[in-house]
């Protein structure tokens, strides 16, 4: 019977293949424009896409859930493929997390809040992997608990479809960043909540079809055409930052207020732009402001300019430091960050020395954490004397250079916490030889 069973599982999930394999258009939504780490002007391309990256780690960490479960055995019909080639492997890592199910829930029976197979783009159907991955995993485990070596994934992936559909939303259209803890039991609740909120205050409440370039009625009044030199805010989520890798963000803009631009980044595909106003000087992306093209082309680099962010006037807000960009997402597994009094720090405070000895994708570096950014003439800084894997384990020190320890650490994004004395950090980037900010 059990064969049987096994078999229809299987006849169910092949008949799904062409819908699953389906590329389903999504709702256009604005390139993110900030910049993802102050070590780096563009972080470099993937061999992989997204999802393929996804799959990779779901496949690692199913191996690594059914190790727990049962051993070295595998249920009946279980594939283990991570063929990166075959169009079919959503699909079979689908059908062995199904299978991996009905070994620990039984055939009939799903976790709570489980999704399933539903036809959607490949992102998304390794997205739902993940999703009912993790809910497995707690069930087989203590909840909150993984194997030794678990990759993990984005802490959104553990919420519900809507959710994860808003909150990708916001931020690629660089009008919103996540604030919440992902340790906290009820992430999920609050993100919703945090989204929700955002959404209906600050883009539900705009008025619909104001051109940017005429007279209109804005939260001051009437505001008039911008005079010679400025741009106009051309929609309700002109989303102001104080720094241009969008860790720190101040609020939103108010409709068709005046701008003067100042400077631009010259990373490739950053649209950060700087932009004054009254009682405001702020990075936005020039997207969102009536600056055409042409002109955000020949404002002058970022790099070149003296200034200082603030943001005084009545639409600012209070400060909400990220962990990164989101561009950089959230962290995957629990770190203990921030322990003895450590204060967090954004990315833009940290200082690499590279001491090559390059090695798998790896470096030798050591670090410190300024309590200014690292170009603000006499910023305090101190060395990194740890840093922690994303698993929170300590890494061990390979080495040091005046007594400040080295280690080995990954190129491109990784969520390796550094931490001095005083200061830390829950994500870093790495440079990789030859990339513009790294040093020759």
């Amino acid at each position: 019977m059990r064969r049987i069973i096994y078999g229809i599982c299987l006849i169910w999930l092949v008949a799904a293949l062409p819908l699953l394999a389906q590329e389903t258009p999504l709702p256009s939504v604005p390139e993110m424009a900030i910049e993802a780490t102050p070590e780096v002007e563009a972080p470099p391309a993937s061999p992989f896409g997204s999802e393929v990256l996804l799959l990779i780690n779901a496949r690692t960490d199913l191996e690594l859930l059914a190790d727990v479960v049962g051993g070295t055995e595998r249920p009946l019909g279980w594939s283990g493929s991570l063929d990166i080639n075959d169009p079919q492997l959503a699909l079979l890592i689908r059908l062995d997390l199904e299978l991996l199910a009905g070994r620990v829930v039984g055939m009939n029976q799903r976790p709570n809040g489980w999704f399933g197979a539903v036809p959607s783009t490949t992102e998304a159907i390794a997205r739902d992997i993940r999703h009912d991955l993790e809910l497995l995993a707690d069930v087989a485990n203590a909840t909150g608990v993984r194997p030794p070596g678990w990759a993990g994934a984005d802490a959104l992936m553990r919420c519900s479809r809507g959710v994860q559909t808003l909150v990708n939303l916001l931020e690629r259209g660089g009008v919103f960043a996540l604030n919440v803890d992902v340790n906290a039991p009820d992430f999920c609740h609050r993100v919703e909540i945090q989204a929700s909120q955002f959404a209906e205050v600050n883009l539900l409440r705009l008025p619909q079809n104001v051109p940017a370039s005429v007279e209109t009625e804005g939260q001051g009044g009437a505001v008039a055409a911008p005079q010679p030199g400025q741009i106009l805010v051309s929609t309700g989520y002109t989303v102001a930052f104080l720094n241009r890798y969008g860790t720190e963000q101040v609020g939103v803009i108010p409709l068709s207020m005046a701008l003067t631009p100042v400077a631009r980044s010259f990373t490739e595909f950053s649209r950060m732009t700087l932009v004054e106003g009254d009682e405001f000087a702020v990075f936005v992306d020039y997207r969102t402001t009536s600056l055409a093209e042409v002109d955000f082309a020949l404002l002058p680099d970022i790099n070149n300019v003296n200034y200082e962010t603030f943001c005084n006037a009545e639409w600012c807000r209070a400060v909400v430091q990220t962990a990164g960009s989101p561009a950089a997402r959230r962290p995957t597994s629990s770190v203990a960050t921030g322990s003895g009094g450590r204060q967090f720090v954004p990315v833009e405070h940290l200082v690499t020395y590279y001491d090559g000895q390059d090695a798998n994708g790896t470096t030798v570096a050591h670090f410190q954490l300024c309590a200014q950014p690292r170009n603000v003439a006499g910023a305090t800084c101190e060395p990194v004397t740890e840093v922690a894997a994303p698993d929170g384990s300590l890494l061990v020190s390979v080495g040091s250079v005046n007594s400040i320890p080295q280690f080995r650490v990954p190129y491109g994004y990784s969520t390796h916490s550094p931490r001095s004395r005083s200061y830390y950090m829950v994500d870093m980037w790495i440079a990789q030889p030859g990339e513009s900010g790294r040093p020759q």
